[in-house]
């Protein structure tokens, strides 16, 4: 694993010390709001994809019948669970608002930890739900899911109650998640960061989630939440930065085409910050960078055995979220973020580490790629 410093074009020795020292003596955090989707996830695991489709083709062939051999789980999912949960596990407090109904409700309850704050649990909608099918498919794990949005498609500003907007008025960060699935994500989040930005003094944090399902979202959430200003911190993968990259350099298809090449990823989340003036801050497979102000920092990723791989971003959401609050050197952030999901995508529970594994796994000379 190596770690370079575009502006100087220094190789930089690999050092946790100060990290970890901070996660020793971790300092009083601001709390996190979290939201707005709550998805019972449904994982199926398998090996190789084509062989995946090969037997689901027989079964429909012979007018249906039973896939033998999958590992299953049933987890707490969505974007904002996940990232509230993994921000538990690491010592923060985080505000979870998210809308659901009732059997989503009490699910959640038994999903996630018991000292995470389900106060602002709406319960008059729709459960949100996701298979997400992991296989292999060209010499890497994917994961393929398939919703159902449920409320997440119809979040929308208006329906915040006071008890909301008090706890994102006494919030340090305010994080909204899983843009993609709601039909309002341009509206929501105009309303939501301005209200931030006119009431508060906290920090905005915007994953926009998969768009290729959705690609309207992406203009309205330049022109009207990017371009104005209202997001602090843009979190994304390397297919959502070659979609914005695509949208703001007028659709050119070189950047829809660049997200099969590794090469162009840095570049797709350069061209974001430059234009839209956010810190942008990249995971993927292969590396994690954050850019800012005509500044990168990158680091490659920790190799570690892939189990699982759905809500592996929302693992890294939480550590980068964890390590902007805690005001920790750029390197710093991006080490724990990718510690935090390597950890995660590692656990065949889809567990969450907590700062203890964090330390453990960075002060050990293993862990080290």
């Amino acid at each position: 694993m190596v770690a370079s410093h575009f502006l100087s074009h220094q190789v930089i020795e690999l050092d946790y010390e100060r990290l970890v020292e901070t996660l020793q003596n971790p300092p009083e955090l601001p709390r996190v709001v979290v939201m707005p989707d709550f998805f019972l996830d449904h994982f199926v695991m398998t090996g190789d994809f084509e062989d995946f489709l090969t037997g689901l083709r027989r079964l429909a062939e012979q007018g249906g019948g039973n896939l033998m051999n999958t590992t299953q789980l049933i987890r707490r999912g969505g974007n904002s669970v996940n990232t509230a949960s993994a921000l538990l596990s690491l010592g923060a407090d985080p505000c979870l608002i998210v809308t659901t109904d009732e059997h989503g409700a009490s699910m959640l309850r038994g999903l996630v930890g018991p000292e995470l704050d389900l106060s602002h649990v709406h319960t008059d909608g729709r459960l949100s739900a996701t298979v997400s099918i992991e296989t292999e498919y060209r010499n890497r794990r994917v994961n393929l899911m398939v919703s159902d949005s449920g409320s997440a498609a119809g979040f929308e500003f208006s329906m915040l109650s006071e008890n909301d907007l008090d706890a994102i008025r006494d919030s340090g960060l305010v994080a909204l998640l899983c843009f993609n699935h709601n039909r309002h994500g341009a509206n929501l989040a105009a309303d939501l960061f301005r209200m931030v930005r006119n009431e508060t003094s906290a920090t905005t944090y915007l994953d926009i989630g998969d768009p290729s399902d959705n690609t309207s979202i992406l203009q309205p959430l330049v022109s009207r939440v990017l371009s104005e200003g209202l997001v602090d911190i843009l979190g994304m993968n390397e297919n959502e930065a070659c979609w914005l990259a695509w949208v703001l350099s007028g659709e050119d298809d070189h950047w829809r085409e660049a997200m099969q090449d590794s090469t162009k990823w840095l570049n797709a989340a350069k061209l974001v910050s430059k234009e839209t003036g956010v810190r942008v801050d990249l995971h993927t497979p292969e590396f994690s960078a954050s850019i800012a102000d005509d500044e990168t920092t990158v680091v490659s990723t920790f190799k570690v055995e892939c189990r699982i791989m759905c809500g592996a971003g929302d693992a890294w959401n939480a550590g980068n979220i964890y390590g902007t609050l805690a005001g920790l050197q750029t390197m710093d952030r991006l080490y724990l973020a990718d510690a935090v999901a390597a950890l995660y995508v590692s656990s065949i529970t889809a567990t969450h580490p907590s700062r203890e594994e964090v330390i453990e796994f960075l002060s050990s000379t293993s862990a080290v790629p």
